[in-house]
């Protein structure tokens, strides 16, 4: 009797055991995963709020915690968390991307790429291939940025100058602002032509230097073309812009931004990014903005940016962090942006919710730039040859050099930091 009440004991401590061990397994299981998401935009912040809520909606068995981290602290938070092996799980990532691969901080993503049986060709192709290196995928496109030309139908009318036409060539946008130029000047107005924001590369010079065929950052032994004759004429044809008083001089331009100056009714035309947009379309005078392609020189095309969203090598939640970055870089996630005119959606189908959003601008302009593009020059060493571009770019602008000056000896510094970058690889 004994050896059998021990046995019933014995059973049912051992469903006790048992009943235990799997509840706290079903707790367990019930704990969702917790990852981190690092940004670096404010002004985007309660949009990312918007879209996380909807994938934890979804995915009930995954935490997401944003982490904002200012672009002045960025890159040094990710390098030191990375030298640690310890980066967030999700991050943005931009063309300074192939720093962080030859460091072998991101994670490649053609294995969940291809398990979860996603279609490449539903991104713009040029963000697709602007985040894979050496033919390895390393982020999905969060979207992107692309550049044209905006005027003021306000300024041409009080002018009796004709708007721009679609199709213009570089020359005949030459013509349009020494025409309106004159026109100013003959009836004591006060405003400028055009303006560009010369004091950064990605809606000035980068463009043209793009449309020239120039391979300005590149992977090859030399890193750049930018020794080639057409730089120094690219150069040449802006400084021209300011020299024939088209366009005010880089004082001007550095002391007030050129959007600002085109928003304030003292422009006719202005390259103006697509970053810009909400800007243009709640001005007090949007209803009279124009947008057109950028004049054509010699290549139909347009450098655009665009972030991409990489996953930590180190991250020990990979596949709840692939969860989030098929997400994020869908179709969901992309029309909640579009909608937001955060940016042009990298994700084509949604592209159709980025119009709708605006009242005055014609924001399909944006896109059709887009169509035919390259992606933002980019190469191993770019942090440091974007910087030397723009310091050679504000000497010659500002009169210091020459274009053909400048151009050599910034063409010079970065082939030598190539070679630099290459020989501590």
């Amino acid at each position: 009797m004994k050896n059998c009440m021990k046995m019933v004991y014995g059973l049912v401590l051992l469903a006790a055991i048992a009943s235990l061990a799997f509840g706290a397994g079903a707790v367990n299981a019930a704990d969702p995963v917790r990852i981190s998401f690092m940004i670096w935009d404010e002004v985007q912040r309660p949009v990312f709020d918007e879209i996380v809520a909807e994938f934890m909606e979804a995915n009930p068995e995954i935490d997401v915690e944003i982490q904002l981290t200012p672009w002045s602290q960025y890159w040094t938070k990710l390098d030191a968390a990375a030298g640690a092996g310890e980066a967030p799980d999700v991050f943005w990532m931009n063309t300074f991307m192939t720093k962080y691969t030859d460091a072998g901080i991101l994670e490649p993503l053609d294995p969940y790429i291809d398990a979860a049986g996603l279609n490449r060709a539903a991104w713009l192709d040029t963000t697709m291939n602007a985040y894979a290196d050496e033919g390895v995928q390393y982020a999905m496109p969060k979207g992107m940025d692309t550049v044209v030309v905006a005027f003021n139908r306000n300024i041409f009318e009080k002018y009796s100058v004709d708007v721009p036409a679609e199709g213009w060539s570089w020359a005949e946008f030459v013509a349009k602002g020494a025409e309106l130029r004159d026109a100013i000047a003959a009836n004591g107005g006060d405003e400028y032509a055009l303006v560009m924001e010369i004091d950064s590369a990605q809606p000035s010079y980068i463009q043209l230097l793009s449309q020239d065929g120039l391979r300005i950052f590149d992977e090859s032994e030399k890193g750049t073309d930018l020794d080639a004759p057409e730089a120094v004429a690219a150069f040449a044809d802006i400084v021209s812009l300011i020299d024939e008083k088209i366009m005010p001089d880089f004082k001007v331009l550095s002391d007030t931004k050129a959007t600002d100056l085109f928003l304030s009714e003292k422009a006719g035309m202005v390259y103006v990014g697509s970053w810009k947009s909400s800007v243009l379309d709640e001005a007090s005078f949007a209803s009279e903005i124009g947008l057109i392609k950028m004049p054509l020189r010699t290549i139909d095309t347009c450098a655009i940016g665009g972030l991409g969203y990489s996953m930590s090598a180190f991250s020990e939640n990979k596949d709840a962090a692939w969860k989030l970055i098929e997400f994020l870089s869908g179709a969901e996630s992309n029309r909640i942006q579009a909608e937001a005119r955060i940016e042009i959606p990298a994700y084509l189908a949604a592209q159709e919710a980025y119009l709708p959003a605006f009242k005055h601008i014609d924001g399909s302009v944006f896109i059709e730039q887009g169509v035919s593009s390259v992606r933002f020059p980019s190469h191993r060493p770019l942090a440091t040859t974007i910087s030397i571009m723009g310091d050679y770019a504000a000497k010659i602008f500002s009169k210091e050099m020459t274009p053909g000056e400048g151009v050599a000896e910034m063409a010079e510094a970065i082939i030598e930091a190539v070679a630099e970058y290459r020989a501590d690889m």
